[in-house]
């Protein structure tokens, strides 16, 4: 596995220069993850048209957004791939997601990881001491911003 980095826009997007097009043309691909603040991350590919003499892109497609975070890599057979986390993950798997990823999230995404990691670690603690689920998220919610507050 190898992490790609830095492939954030269209013009920054991770290049194919031999990709199938339908059964027998050929084509370019180029993959990149999209950040938009408050919707999370999302994988995005553009394929090139074979069927013009000049090189002209088609529309772009674009997968649904990881709420918390995205990392774009090659596979074993040195295809594009991504892999996302989500808010349905718990402490331990964002943690393990994390060391295994982070160096390919985009790095406006990375303190917004950093703080969801942290908030997931403090809600888990307090479900662990007995409070209800409710409560917990609250009491979660408050110590985060006064982390904020006292971070400024």
């Amino acid at each position: 596995m190898t992490i790609l980095k830095g492939s954030t826009s269209q013009e920054t997007a991770y290049l194919v220069t031999d990709y199938p097009y339908g059964f027998r043309l050929r084509c370019q691909i180029k993959y990149w993850l999209e950040y938009k603040k408050g919707k999370g991350i999302r994988f995005c590919s553009q394929t090139s048209n074979p069927k013009s003499n000049v090189l002209i892109w088609n529309k772009p497609k674009y997968s649904t957004y990881a709420t918390i975070s995205a990392c774009m890599f090659l596979d074993d057979n040195s295809h594009v791939t991504w892999t996302g986390l989500n808010q349905y993950s718990n402490y331990v798997e964002a943690v393990a997601w994390n060391e295994k990823y982070r160096d390919g999230v985009p790095i406006e995404a990375l303190s917004e990881l950093d703080k969801w990691i942290k908030g997931k670690e403090i809600y888990e603690i307090k479900l662990k001491n007995g409070i209800d689920y409710v409560t917990a998220g609250r009491e979660t919610v408050l110590e985060m911003i006064n982390l904020e507050i006292k971070s400024n």
